[in-house]
């Protein structure tokens, strides 16, 4: 047993002293590492905050790009419109132009612009074409093709319902709508020229031409006709007739290849009464070949036998007034665009028969043509025509072999 002296107690204190240093000691070193690690998840925190701000930032800014890139690549796409109601073509200038193919011949597409009306275009200015409606397609090599039609730069593809094929468009030859609408085949140009005289001497002059084509991708139908008149009233009376002759001719072709074609059948009716023909028709077939068919210029040349058959309005005694005979018809054509504005087509045409039937004729006409308007030209046309051996009429009186004129007049295309 322990007695409570002075110096028990002085040790009992001193033990309870140094443990209850030890718990204080204890107790704030406890709460210094819970301050501690408060601190650390605190920091800890923030430098979680810290890079999920960063990391926003930069998925906004990866999200911002890649819409950016998005958009980029979208308007770098070309835009191709869908063709439901027109035909589309794009030129090579990036332009576009809505409305229905007329037809591709010799690198020329004849297109009806909704708004431009009726335009001509270099083949090698159209990047892109598109069809509404089927459309046959002549091919080097291959049998005609229809279905619905899509060009670009370097290809034609047809498709015919499930039926795909394609095409190396360098080996496009022509094209044309199908013909579900006969209109389309279809174009026409028609010009007028009047010429006023009045005083010393009144004249009147009207001269006409009108050019009628059917093309496919095929074949190509052509009629020209030319129409000359003249009167004049040199003192009191009525106007005497001083000029009245009719030319026309008409033609169908078919393309076997590219650049050579063959004529089935030809036709030309002429009538002068100042040249003493009452009528001439002349029928026969022939070939053809395209020397040259460049944007800008184009050079046929073609020819065949013929028969002929001739009526004069009069002969001398003993002459005959019906005349047949075979006959060999020459004949070239040229197309040269001087400007987009300007063209310049001639024409020239020679038949070889029997003197009487007139020996050698010829018929030469040069136009050149300049655009007032959508439609509208301007034409001036130099024509020649030429009988090598004219027949004497039964007044004795022999027609002059060759015939001139200049023609002036305002023409409008369909």
């Amino acid at each position: 047993m322990f007695h409570n002296s002075p110096s028990t107690l002085l040790v009992i204190l001193l033990f309870s002293s140094i443990a209850l240093a030890d718990d204080s000691e204890l107790k704030q070193s406890a709460e210094d590492q819970v301050k501690t690690a408060e601190d650390e998840l605190s920091a800890l925190e923030q430098t979680v905050g810290e890079q999920t701000d960063i990391t926003g930032d930069e998925a906004a800014e990866v999200m911002a790009a890649e819409a950016k890139a998005a958009e980029d690549q979208a308007s770098s796409k070309p835009w191709l419109p869908a063709a439901k109601n027109y035909d589309w073509v794009q030129l090579t200038s990036g332009e576009w132009l809505k409305g229905e193919i007329k037809s591709m011949h010799n690198d020329s597409l004849d297109f009806d612009s909704d708004k431009l009306d009726m335009q001509s275009i270099d083949w090698e200015d159209v990047k892109y074409l598109v069809s509404y409606r089927p459309s046959n397609i002549n091919v080097e090599g291959y049998e005609p093709v229809t279905g619905n039609l899509q060009i670009t730069e370097d290809k034609v593809t047809i498709t015919d319902g499930e039926e795909v094929r394609e095409f190396k468009r360098s080996d496009l030859i022509s094209l044309a709508p199908s013909g579900d609408r006969e209109l389309d085949l279809w174009s026409a140009k028609f010009s007028l020229g009047l010429n006023f005289r009045a005083g010393n001497t009144d004249q009147v002059d009207y001269n006409a031409k009108l050019n009628i084509s059917r093309i496919t991708a095929r074949s190509r139908f052509l009629l020209d006709y030319i129409g000359n008149i003249s009167k004049t009233r040199a003192s009191e009376g009525v106007l005497t007739e001083t000029i009245n002759n009719h030319r026309i001719n008409a033609s169908t072709s078919r393309y076997a290849t590219r650049y050579f074609f063959y004529t089935p059948l030809f036709l030309e009716y002429y009538r002068d009464p100042f040249q003493n023909i009452d009528q001439r028709v002349a029928a026969g077939v022939g070939i053809g070949y395209t020397i040259f068919d460049i944007p800008g210029f184009e050079w046929n040349v073609n020819g065949g036998p013929a028969y002929v058959n001739i009526k004069y309005i009069s002969v001398q005694p003993g002459e005959e007034q019906k005349v047949d005979s075979g006959a060999v018809v020459l004949a070239t054509d040229l197309d040269y665009e001087i400007t987009s504005a300007l063209d310049f087509i001639f024409g020239y045409r020679i038949q070889a028969a029997r003197p009487e039937a007139g020996g050698y004729t010829h018929h030469m006409i040069a136009t050149f043509e300049s655009e007032i308007i959508g439609s509208l030209d301007f034409d001036v046309s130099l024509i020649w025509d030429r009988i090598s051996e004219p027949v004497t009429d039964a007044d004795g009186n022999t027609p002059e072999p060759d015939d001139y004129r200049l023609t002036i007049g305002i023409s409008y295309e369909y």
